[in-house]
């Protein structure tokens, strides 16, 4: 998987967790916890870099979704996006 499709699953959660309004440190904690199961030693997404492209609107779901080149990272995508919208338990 490369550094723009660990991004883009990032950033679609982080858009998941925004979408009811509401600010949840649940969900937070499972977007930390699936940044760091993203990562590795040689490169790792900047999850405080992301929050601020989300809410200053630099990058939209359709950019971010757009990065997902195979249907296993889109599949990937929606399995955390899952975990973390499930956090809240809503």
């Amino acid at each position: 998987m490369t550094i723009d499709e660990e991004r883009s699953i990032l950033t679609i959660g982080m858009c998941a967790a925004f979408a009811d309004g509401e600010k949840d440190e649940r969900e937070r904690q499972e977007l930390r916890r699936i940044a760091e199961s993203l990562a590795d030693a040689a490169h790792a997404p900047s999850l405080s870099r992301i929050y601020q492209d989300v809410l200053l609107k630099r990058v939209s779901l359709s950019e971010a979704a757009a990065q997902l080149g195979s249907s296993e990272s889109r599949q990937l995508a929606y399995e955390m996006v899952v975990c973390v919208c499930d956090a809240d338990g809503r």
